[in-house]
């Protein structure tokens, strides 16, 4: 790691704010030779998070018992849904 490097103020190309890499993280990008970011930590994180594939829970009933539990999919899904016990007792 430079001694350039440790003390550079980088410039987010999304915000346009300046912003500086700690000398752990710049350990880290060394480590795993990566490049320096382009972005700012928020922004980075910001986009991490756009990425995920965020979930819709849904309150339905056990198709075997018609105990209620929770779901990714909708009551009027084509899927056969079970509680715990039954899922395990379906197993055997």
């Amino acid at each position: 790691m430079s001694d350039t490097a440790e003390n550079a103020k980088l410039v987010c190309k999304n915000c346009d704010k300046e912003f500086k890499i700690i000398p752990q993280e710049q350990a880290f990008y060394d480590r795993k030779k990566l490049p320096q970011p382009e972005n700012c930590s928020k922004c980075r994180q910001k986009r991490r998070l756009s990425l995920r594939n965020e979930r819709n829970l849904y309150k339905r009933k056990c198709d075997k018992c018609q105990k209620e539990v929770i779901s990714t999919y909708k009551e009027d899904s084509e899927y056969t849904i079970y509680c715990q016990e039954c899922y395990w007792e379906y197993l055997g």
